[in-house]
């Protein structure tokens, strides 16, 4: 999820200093991605491989970590699906020809069995050298069988890279870091610049009020106003991207975690209003009548049918390609005064499993992650570096990166990334069905609000201290 990230000035800014373990099991994929829903994982024969795979390796006459012979070793690297594919085969490969000899077998495991399949190599202790993880709740319960960073990657360079706490035990970097993150991420709009022109619209929305007027001006000018859907398999959109939108256009930061600790209810009368307020989105005409079974919502807004699609930073490569210098980046404006928050929060890293064969090179190539060079390989790639004094070459990535280093915007992280999973998974269910008017408002808050509810005390003992 990356970079979409940022500045040594934003290290903490509206980042949690420490937080409490939760532990989840949900899987979910966001770049080949699929909704979050609960599948049967297949981590038998997934383990199987992940075996199989260490056998090969062994086969291939690794050297042992403390080895100085790079050349015969081949670092196994687990990315879960295929997002990022493009950064991490550019990282990789620079990296490799400063370790000439050292190659990488880059395996995209499946998103929606990722999770299951890792737990079930690491347990086995034959997993990969290096693995793909995401950051807080999706973390926490590999720790234990992580390699700490700590000892190996000064924490003065930690502490400037952005994010890092999310990948700390409970939030600390002294306490053990365990992935280096290769991107940030945002959740966040795009929109045709050539449509609103055409709309005579001269700038995005940050209202609601502001949305809803927009949205009739650009129906007159014969385009859909907002698209939803997928771009292949189901055409279900994954509603917890404008989630976290929803959520911050109501509450400031350091409320976020009374809504995880049962303090403030899903089912509040903020949010059953912000959920009513977005259904209205769908009454007034604004999005596409099939916006539950779309398969090809993307191509729809590259080609100039739909004006504002809402989803992440990990489109806006596919995206400016498509569209040039007609597409720009956007939030979505849930709010009745003009949106201040924005959603960004470092989507992936690497760790290294403490069972890889080849430790001592995976750690070095932690570190030429964070090295100069490779920051300079991110933002080549189009993605936004996790360090400070690199900009990304993607402009979509560098406008949503100084929109986050704006002071009229509050960084929220990902809202999804921290809610205990029998809670996401019933709001992942229900949420695209308030925006279609097939679940109401109150009955979607009030379900996700008895999830919480039903949660044992432990789930529920959580202080992630945002806002400070």
């Amino acid at each position: 999820m990356q970079s979409e990230q940022l500045r040594a000035t934003r290290t903490t800014k509206g980042r949690p200093a420490t937080f409490k373990r939760i532990t989840s099991h949900r899987d979910k994929g966001r770049g080949g991605w699929r909704p979050p829903r609960w599948r049967p994982g297949r981590i038998r024969s997934l383990a199987v491989l992940a075996a199989g795979a260490s056998l090969a390796l062994a086969a291939c006459g690794g050297s042992s970590p403390a080895s100085s012979k790079s050349s015969s070793q081949t670092i196994v690297l687990w990315h879960n699906g295929s997002f990022a594919a493009t950064t991490t085969k550019l990282l990789t490969n620079a990296f490799s020809k400063l370790h000439p000899g050292v190659k990488f077998d880059l395996v995209a495991q499946p998103s929606g069995d990722y999770f299951a399949a890792l737990q079930a190599a690491l347990i086995s202790g034959k997993g990969p050298d290096i693995v793909n993880l995401w950051p807080a709740q999706y973390m926490t319960r590999f720790e234990s069988r992580l390699v700490n960073l700590d000892p190996y990657i000064p924490t003065s360079l930690l502490q400037k890279v952005s994010g890092e706490s999310y990948f700390a035990k409970n939030g600390s970097l002294s306490s053990g870091t365990y992935a280096v993150p290769f991107e940030n991420q945002f959740y966040n709009g795009f929109y045709n610049k050539s449509l609103f022109a055409k709309a005579h619209i001269a700038a995005p929305p940050r209202t609601w009020s502001e949305l809803t007027s927009d949205c009739a001006k650009l129906k007159s000018a014969g385009a859909i106003p907002i698209v939803y859907g997928a771009q292949s398999g189901s055409g279900e959109f994954n509603p917890v991207y404008e989630w976290s939108y929803l959520l911050a256009g109501v509450y400031p930061l350091k409320s976020w975690n009374g809504l995880l600790d049962g303090h403030i209810s899903y089912s509040s009368r903020a949010i059953v209003n912000q959920l009513a307020r977005w259904h209205g989105l769908d009454t007034a005409g604004c999005i596409n009548s099939n916006a539950l079974t779309n398969k090809v919502a993307a191509n729809e807004f590259t080609s100039g049918k739909a004006a504002m699609i809402f989803k992440g930073s990990w489109d806006a490569g596919s995206f400016y390609q498509a569209m040039g210098s007609k597409v720009g980046a956007m939030l979505p404006p849930y709010s009745t005064s003009p949106m201040s928050g924005i959603i960004e929060e470092t989507g992936e890293g690497y760790g290294i499993p403490v069972t890889a064969t080849h430790k001592a090179m995976a750690i070095k190539f932690l570190k030429f992650i964070l090295s100069p060079q490779g920051q300079e390989v991110i933002a080549k790639s189009g993605q936004a570096p996790v360090l400070p004094g690199y900009k990304a070459t993607n402009p979509l990535q560098e406008s949503l990166l100084s929109m986050a280093n704006s002071s009229s915007y509050h960084v929220y992280p990902m809202f999804d990334n921290l809610m205990q999973a029998p809670v996401e998974s019933v709001a992942a269910r229900l949420l695209d069905q308030v925006l279609v008017g097939q679940v109401s408002p109150s009955q979607a808050a009030s379900e996700i609000a008895s999830a919480e509810s039903n949660l044992p005390s432990s789930a529920r003992a959580v202080d992630y201290h945002l806002g400070g």
